[in-house]
This record gives structure tokens, sequence and C-alpha cells, in this order.
């Protein structure tokens, strides 16, 4: 006997609304559902729930994707059925199941042609004569051909559907799917850099993004107003490859004056002289293996928007990059490394490459951060200490003065 995994799609269609919500996109809840699996077919099954029904046993539609062949198909989930007809505004269609599909070939389907956009103003009937003379039918208010790509897309992991992606799962996706090169990628990297970093400075040759590369990827959704966050919106990046790189300049120029602003025990708050930039900082309270004079920053540009900040937990950095790095923070430890190129040391950041709040809310609350490594200089093992005190005010008082809000998610 085949044995197939099956379980409910509409929890998962409550969990994508709701990323689709915290991320600050209009949510769009996946078409109600069921999922089946055969693994020894490796066959995903995805059947469509109607909003309504009539008679005894009613047939509904399925959508399924053989990732073996790869290919399509849909048909009638039901058992006794004669003949079927979908009733589209008005109008009565032979319904036709079809296999072995390619993503053209579903699109060019007069049965998917039927499928109504998400906000038409009629229904979709699919009326079934069984084999003993009775009728039944299933009625489906909002199908749409996105819904449907898109859940086979999440459901059945089937690629080629080129479906809008609306949660922070499905933009990763997106993006992975654009299979960019090394070289493509270092472009897009260098144009971001010309428009949100600081003058003059050399991203350097690798076709890797960095956590600052996601922050200038987010910064530029956010301006282009594109909802996908830290992940690239696929229109947008033909128009970033076309884009000619600046030279780097030969000397940076130096960063502008600052002017401290307050003072919280041992935490400082400044502005640049130009109002541009607000940061905070600290210097070590103690060094083992290590000079004085290192200090603990967090900066963030007026002009920007949410939760974007700069981490730089040690600078200048005097740690090895391909070395053990970590912090303890009153008894809690938390995995730290070196930025590629930036040489900021900042958190580990999560596998999906996004930045957890643990640490900055473990630095609210705590009172001494130590921060061990191995020196540069002499390859020897190397700690320094940070007093914490302070830190929550003069956190505060940065996002006040660069007029930033949204950073205090960091540390509430």
């Amino acid at each position: 006997m085949t044995k197939w995994w099956v379980g409910s799609g509409r929890a998962l269609a409550a969990a994508l609304a709701f990323a689709s919500c915290a991320a600050g996109l209009q949510a769009q809840d996946l078409p109600a559902h069921s999922v089946s699996f055969d693994p020894a077919k490796a066959a995903c099954r995805v059947v469509l729930e109607p909003d309504g029904t009539t008679g005894t046993g009613p047939a509904r539609l399925f959508f399924s994707s053989d990732m073996l062949k790869p290919s399509l198909a849909f048909g009638l989930d039901g058992s006794g059925i004669a003949d079927a007809v979908l009733v589209s505004n008005g109008e009565r269609h032979p319904f036709i199941s079809q296999s072995g599909l390619t993503p053209a070939e579903l699109r060019a389907d007069p049965i998917w042609t039927l499928l109504q956009a998400s906000d038409a103003a009629s229904s979709l009937f699919l009326t079934v004569h069984n084999d003993d003379g009775s009728y039944s039918s299933a009625r489906y208010d909002t199908l749409s051909q996105d819904g449907i790509l898109r859940l086979l897309a999440l459901a059945c992991g089937t690629e080629g559907l080129a479906a809008p992606a609306l949660t922070p799962i499905e933009f990763r996706a997106s993006e992975a799917r654009l299979a960019l090169s090394d070289a493509d990628r270092l472009h897009i990297r260098k144009v971001l850099s010309d428009i949100y970093g600081t003058a003059g400075t050399d991203v350097g040759e690798s076709g890797v993004f960095t956590v600052t590369d996601r922050r200038f990827i987010a910064q530029f959704n956010a301006d282009q107003k594109y909802p996908s966050g830290d992940y690239l919106w696929p229109a947008s990046v033909p128009d970033l490859l076309k884009v000619t790189v600046k030279q780097v300049a030969a000397t940076p120029p130096a960063p502008p004056s600052d002017t401290e602003l307050a003072r919280h025990d041992d935490w400082s708050v400044y502005a640049d002289s130009a109002g541009g930039q607000c940061r905070i900082a600290t210097v070590a309270t103690a060094a083992e293996g290590l000079d004085t004079g290192f200090r603990m920053q967090f900066s963030v540009d007026a002009k920007g928007s949410g939760g974007m900040m700069a981490i730089d937990l040690v600078t200048p950095n005097p740690f090895l990059a391909d070395a053990s790095l970590g912090a303890m923070i009153d008894g809690a430890g938390f995995g730290l490394l070196v930025e590629p190129k930036t040489g900021a040391v900042i958190p580990q950041p999560l596998s999906d490459g996004t930045m957890s709040t643990d640490l900055t809310k473990a630095l609210r609350s705590g009172k001494v951060a130590e921060i061990d490594g191995v020196a540069t200089a002499t390859k020897a093992p190397a700690r320094l200490s940070f007093s914490l005190a302070g830190f929550s005010a003069a956190f505060k008082d940065m996002a006040n003065a660069c007029n930033r809000p949204g950073i205090m998610g960091w540390i509430e």
C-alpha cells in the first residue's frame, strides 16, 4: 500500500499570513487546502478545500507535483465521477484532468485560465455528475493562480513557478532562484556600497553578501518601496546590474567630527557635526593581552529607517577573523564573528543571515561584557572588558537624537 503523509494547510496559511504582517507586508492567505506526500514516488498533492458544497461527497480540485520527472498535474479528488464541468462567470466548461505538464504547459491550459483573480467578484463552481446519476458541486470564492503557485512552491517545493513572494522565507527562496554569479553579487555589493556606504570604502572582491550588504539591501528596498526586507527584489536586479560602479577613492575622507550630546555612566552619546549620524560608545575598562583604548559602539543614520543599525562590538578590531571569538555577558555566552572586509566585530548571524537581538538585549540588562578572542598581533588569547552601566539610557538617547525609534526593538 502506498503511504501518504497528510497535513492541513490551514495552519500553514495562518502562519504565513502572520509572517507577512510581522514583516510589514500586506497579508495574503493561501487557499484552504490539505497536503499529501507519497515518499516512494516523490509526489506531492495539494487538495483545494472549497468555500461551500452541495450534494454528497463533492469532488475537490487538486494540483500535484512529481519531483522525479519533474512535472505537474491537476484533476479531481473524489470517486465515482462520470464527468464534470467548471462554471465561471456563468459559462460552463468541460473539466479535463491533465498530467505530465511543464510550468509553461500548465499556464497555457484552458482550465488554468479559468481560475479567478484574488479580487474577482464571482465564484468558481465545480459541478460533478456521479456514476449513480446524482450531482454534487464545490464552490471556490477566492481561488487565484498566484495562491496556487505559492502553495505548490511552499508545500511541495516545486521549482519553476513564478509566484509572488510575500514572506521572508519566500523572499530568500526568490533571491536564491535568481542564481546570481559571484560577479553579479560583487557588482551589486559595490553599487549598494556606493549608495549607502562610507565614501571611499573598498568592499573587496568577494561575491558573498555580508551583514552590511544585507543592511544596504534593506535600505534600498525601503527607498524603492520593495517589500522583500533584506533580500533582493528580483525585478530590481537587472537595473542594479546596469549601474556603473564608482571608482574607490585612494584616500577616504576623514570622518566628520562628533559632538558629545550626553553621558550616562560609562556610555557617551554623540552626533556628527552635520547631524547625519548618531552613535553611542564606551571604552574598554580592562584588557588582557591587548593595549587599552578599544571601544564598543553602535551607530545609526538620521536618514535611515526601521531597525537598521551599525554594530561594532570592538573597534578598532584587534582580533583574528579565523579564530574563536565570543562574548560573555553576566554568565551568558554569545558567538561573534569578524565581518568580511569591513572588519567589524558583530554577533553571529542566524542561519538565514538575519541578526538576533539576544545579545543586545543582554547588554541592556547586563553589568559587564567580556570579549574573548585571539589577538592578531600576538596570535595569543586576549580579552577586553566593557562596562554596561548607562548603556540602555545612552541607547534611548541615540534613538531620539536621530529620530530612529525603530532601533529600540534591539533592546526592548
